[in-house]
């Protein structure tokens, strides 16, 4: 879908799982001009303690080959390039860009405590897609990284990576730019916006995409037939 909406950037696709490295879809996004990456590899060099599919995300930011880096989500599907974010200003001044969720991190939540953080009356971030400048944001980056390595004790206090993205930034009292306007919701899916309100991301997190089997609708989704025929292709490749 980036290539479809005339996206140029480099794109690297990381995978856990030796089925996800198929070496037929390798090869047919290699002419996308995707790379493909197996953390499992990359981890033989930069020893992590833990990788999962939440503990993968950070880990695969920080490896990866670019100093700015546009993170999605493998069900994140953008409705336009989604390039000109990286000119954005807020992007240059704080050197990232997070999306809200939908709800906030309680007053009470043992998180704060534990992370040495007062507690802010602030949106949550929503990790589906994010912008980060490594060479502005490495140290909480980092420790993000960290915080994911120990899932089996921070998980116990936040949902998953996208408090620990918000909890390293504000340990380290790094600044970050916050997309002001609020998720539009279809049916199991958070549509996010640019910072002049235009939807920008889909993030189908509940329905998700199936290559064999049946995809539901979902009413308002944008170029959802193009995915589907995309979807009948790499089933095609995959028989």
């Amino acid at each position: 879908m980036l290539r479809h909406l005339g996206c140029q950037l480099p794109i690297e696709l990381w995978h856990l799982r030796a089925s996800e490295g198929d070496a037929r879809i390798s090869d047919v996004l290699a002419k996308l001009d995707v790379r493909c990456v197996n953390a499992a590899d990359v981890r033989r060099h930069h020893p992590a303690r833990y990788l999962g599919g939440w503990e993968l995300k950070p880990y695969a930011i920080l490896r990866s080959e670019f100093e700015q880096v546009l993170y999605l989500d493998a069900d994140n599907v953008p409705v336009r390039d989604p390039s000109y974010m990286f000119d954005a200003r807020a992007f240059a001044d704080a050197g990232a860009v997070f999306w809200p969720d939908y709800g906030r991190l309680a007053a009470d939540a043992s998180i704060w405590r534990i992370c040495g953080v007062r507690y802010r009356d602030e949106p949550a971030f929503e990790s589906g897609q994010l912008l980060v400048d490594k060479r502005k944001c490495w140290r909480p980056l980092q420790l993000t990284v960290h915080m994911n390595e120990h899932s089996d004790f921070y998980y116990r206090h936040v949902h998953g990576d996208k408090d620990t993205f918000h909890l390293a930034w504000r340990m380290l009292d790094q600044s970050y730019a916050m997309v002001p306007h609020p998720i539009e919701s279809l049916y199991g899916t958070m549509c996010q916006h640019d910072f002049d309100g235009r939807r920008l991301f889909q993030h189908r997190n509940l329905p998700k995409w199936r290559v064999n089997g049946d995809n539901a609708r979902v009413n308002g989704f944008a170029f959802e037939n193009e995915c589907l025929e995309y979807l009948e292709e790499l089933a095609a490749l995959l028989r």
